[in-house]
């Protein structure tokens, strides 16, 4: 495939249905699932235990999954079979879990079905720099995060109006949806003829780790995005419950907190992309992790359900620049034949705060208080954000 070659929007659209239905766990994750898991634990570290499963999964499996993508020679293509496996197990975990009774049996499910998705998202993502060369991926990202915050939206307007009638209801029409997108995506994109890397065996572990290190601008970019994905995850894990124990606001009402920011995200990240594309992905960046900070700081001192909607909404934003150039700028700092490789040390980068971004909040919330948790996480962004001032001028940016 001709790497000048320009992707068609249609392929743009196509990648962003399945992200869609990636995009519905993910609310899930975020929305509903710490309001089932509060009906069998009220400890707030417990329940992030349980939600930090997901980063475990994210930093144990994206690497070997990435690896074995970019080695893969299969009649589907190197990414399509992990996805499909991946995203089966998932569908088959999200409809046991409204059978399961005791709080262990929720932890082999929940644990089960993260370790799946992680074997999934890779490769899906690996796609993006599979189909669309260097020069529109900001663009393609936008496009695929704009239709995947689509899925946010869907996600947590259906939780609004089924979770206080029929929450296991919910779960299955969201498990059933999420895969339905993905399958339907996954059997459209047709995958490029690609040479797969050789397995190298020869290479030996100490010397491969010295070739990553080399790689210095990426890793201190997997280093800042640590810093603000933790943050990030210290706030949204506790969402909905701050939004109902801290505001008093009714289990059900408590997404609407969560739609706002769907809403402005989804207007948003596209129309950041395509600046990032014309501007330069590392100064679209740097402002929105300070704006993002500032915003955070802001939905910490809501005193009832409007000021929360709104302030939310706000740090919607530089969330949006975030998923829209990000994932792009990484794109430009790794090595472009093995970017499947290199996406699961990203996944990793940000797994890592998504364990302990919920460990870090819910010791916090437990010993402090709700509100102890947005100046902290500010903080850590703002760590995030010296550290991408550090990194090297890519070579790719536009």
């Amino acid at each position: 495939m001709s790497k000048s070659a320009e992707v068609a929007p249609s392929k743009m659209v196509i990648l962003g249905l399945g992200w869609f239905g990636f995009q519905i766990f993910w609310a899930f994750h975020g929305g509903p699932l710490p309001l089932f898991l509060r009906g069998f634990t009220d400890s707030k570290l417990t329940i992030s235990l349980v939600l930090s499963l997901a980063g475990l999964a994210g930093c144990l499996v994206p690497f070997a999954a990435g690896y074995l993508s970019d080695r893969s020679v299969t009649r589907f293509g190197r990414r399509r079979p992990y996805v499909f496996l991946g995203f089966f197990v998932v569908l088959l975990c999200l409809l046991a879990l409204p059978h399961v009774s005791g709080f262990g049996s929720v932890i082999l499910v929940a644990g089960s079905m993260y370790f799946a998705l992680r074997l999934a998202e890779t490769p899906y993502l690996a796609l993006l720099p599979d189909i669309t060369p260097a020069e529109q991926r900001s663009t393609a990202s936008g496009v695929m995060n704009l239709i995947g915050s689509l899925g946010l939206i869907f996600c947590f307007g259906l939780s609004k109006l089924l979770w206080d009638a029929n929450p296991n209801g919910l779960i299955r029409l969201l498990a059933a949806i999420s895969f339905g997108t993905v399958f339907l995506a996954i059997t459209l994109i047709r995958e490029p003829t690609v040479a797969p890397l050789s397995a190298a065996p020869a290479v030996r572990p100490i010397a491969y780790l010295r070739g990553i290190a080399q790689e210095t601008s990426a890793l201190l970019f997997f280093a800042a995005q640590f810093f603000w994905w933790l943050g990030f995850w210290m706030v949204s894990t506790f969402a909905t419950l701050f939004v109902v124990e801290e505001l008093e606001v009714a289990e059900g009402d408590s997404f609407l907190v969560l739609l706002p920011f769907t809403v402005v995200s989804t207007l948003c990240v596209l129309p950041l992309g395509m600046l990032g594309d014309r501007y330069g992905r590392k100064a679209i960046l740097s402002v929105a992790i300070v704006f993002w900070a500032m915003s955070e700081l802001m939905v910490g001192l809501s005193q009832n359900l409007t000021q929360a909607i709104v302030t939310v909404g706000i740090s919607a934003i530089p969330f949006a620049a975030i998923m829209g150039v990000g994932y792009a700028y990484m794109l430009d700092l790794v090595p472009s034949a093995r970017t499947a490789e290199f996406v699961g040390f990203s996944v990793i980068s940000t797994a890592a705060s998504q364990i302990v971004g919920p460990l870090v909040g819910g010791v916090l919330i437990d010993t402090l208080g709700y509100r102890s948790i947005f100046p902290a996480t500010a903080a850590f962004m703002m760590i995030g954000f010296f550290l991408l001032r550090r990194v090297p001028a890519a070579t790719q940016e536009q």
